[in-house]
């Protein structure tokens, strides 16, 4: 069996002398490997149609995380979880023989002073069911990458943050990190207010990072097979859902906070289910979302249809008819339009790509939708990173936030509501594209619910710049401006 190092990092006066574990306690509490879903304490919220609790797993092995002692200094002796040592396997309340792989099962225990663990630069971690207890905090050094074949249960101040998280494995599972435990965050979601933002605090001061389970994820479930997001679960970059289906369950929220794009690949799947929301962290970025042909983003599924609204949530990008104004000293030149005018800021572009499908399922009888709207996410005003020019740190931020979306030729929507849409906020190829799409309406926060306003048709205006294809900026006419 090929070996994972890591090193411990130990933080905020935790004791480093041996432990004993009360083996019993840790394990009679609900975990990921044993969540006890009939525990109503626990598990609040089932409804029962929970892929998740009809999956049945056989017994495996369980180690439970027991520091040994060592140096609190990174530069001096290391203790390595490569030893097996680190780990009691919880059947024998011994040193377990050898560190956990794909069919072993992880509890970091509940402590009352913090403690952290850090894989090695480079290095990975693998296993079945991973717990991460109460002031516990798992974290890898640079590119390493923890592959999960099972739940995955964050107790409120426990910390999961590797390079990459891969969700991989042919089990319906879910990964749950409980809402913050003084309602504000929750409340926040519920009722759908707009986030603050205080530029004093930076970016990762804000609400919303709070709830970081890795940067990267990657999402590589076999066909059919699914991850459910319970609670409040963030990355803090790139998202790729590669295969299987990703699924926000009722009243949940995954968000992608930094500039990047969540992307949702050929044959795999995302699910936001009643009153879900699945949305980025930052305004002014390129393209959050990128659903390619073959990929789906739904409300609800036939089988656990929606009865209240699901949110696709996208990030703004504010744009007027106005010249890029670079500051004095910016020595990046002005962009030039095909027809040799200087460019317009932000004139054009859109938060979604989307050739795959949007589809919501409402349950009968309900008005339920799949709703694209802008996410309600301040997340620094402008948010370029590395701009400073005026229409961002001053126009940009005073204006309503307003999204565009680019829906391909090969895309199909239906039972899907658009709001906060610019005039022209709408890039397909022509409003007979638009007319194909059914049971499409439009939310009051559109500068326009008039289809011939909001549909930019692209066929024509490509066909006639050289070399043009869907990231070209569009010509500046006067009927898509914003004000």
């Amino acid at each position: 069996m090929k070996k994972t190092w890591f090193v411990l990092v130990a933080s905020l006066g935790f004791a480093l002398s041996a432990v004993a574990l009360d083996i019993k306690a840790i394990t009679a509490k609900p975990t990921a490997d044993n969540p006890q879903y009939n525990n109503k304490m626990a598990w609040p919220n089932l409804v029962g149609d929970e892929y998740f609790q009809k999956e049945k797993w056989p017994k495996a092995r369980l180690l439970i995380w027991a520091p040994t002692g060592g140096s609190e200094r990174r530069q001096g002796p290391k203790i390595t979880p490569a030893d097996p040592a680190c780990w009691i396997d919880a059947a024998t309340g011994k040193p377990a023989d050898a560190i956990p792989d794909m069919d072993t099962d992880v509890i970091l225990p509940d402590s009352e002073k913090p403690y952290a663990i850090q894989a090695a630069t480079g290095n990975s971690f693998t296993c079945r069911h991973l717990t991460i207890g109460r002031n516990a905090e798992f974290t890898s050094a640079c590119w390493g990458c923890f592959s999960v074949f099972g739940n995955v249960w964050v107790r409120p101040s426990g910390k999961l943050q590797p390079s990459t998280l891969k969700l991989a494995g042919n089990h319906d599972t879910f990964i749950r990190r409980d809402w913050p435990e003084d309602g504000v965050l929750k409340k926040m979601h519920d009722e759908r207010l707009v986030t603050p933002y205080d530029p004093k605090a930076g970016a990762d001061a804000q609400p919303w990072w709070n709830g970081l389970i890795t940067v990267y994820m990657t999402h590589e479930k076999d066909p059919g097979k699914s991850t459910e997001v319970v609670g409040y679960v963030s990355a803090s970059d790139e998202v790729g859902i590669k295969s299987g289906t990703f699924i926000v369950g009722r009243g949940s929220r995954f968000v992608s906070m930094g500039p990047s794009t969540v992307a949702v690949g050929k044959g795999a799947k995302v699910v936001l289910l009643d009153g879900a929301q699945c949305s980025h962290g930052m305004n002014q970025f390129a393209v959050d979302w990128s659903v390619n042909d073959g990929g789906q983003v739904t409300g609800g599924t036939p089988d656990r249809p929606l009865r209240r609204d699901a949110y696709f949530g996208l990030g703004y990008r504010n744009w007027m008819n106005l010249p890029i104004a670079r500051a004095p000293d910016d020595k990046k030149e002005i962009p030039v339009l095909s027809s040799g005018a200087k460019a317009y800021y932000g004139y054009g572009e859109y938060n979604a790509l989307i050739n795959g499908e949007l589809m919501g399922y409402p349950a009968p009888g309900s008005n339920a939708r799949l709703v694209v709207c802008w996410q309600r996410m301040s997340g620094g005003g402008a948010g370029a990173w590395g701009r400073r020019d005026e229409g961002l740190t001053s126009m940009f931020p005073k204006l309503a936030p307003k999204i565009s979306i680019w829906i391909g030729g090969t895309a199909k929507l239906e039972n899907v509501r658009l709001d906060d849409l610019h005039r022209g906020g709408i890039v397909a190829p022509s409003l007979d594209a638009f007319k194909r799409w059914k049971n499409i309406s439009f939310g009051d926060a559109c500068l326009s619910k008039d289809p011939n306003e909001l549909v930019r048709g692209y066929e024509a205006e490509i066909a006639t710049m050289k070399n043009a294809g869907p990231m070209s900026i569009l010509e500046p006419k006067a009927k898509y401006t914003t004000q």
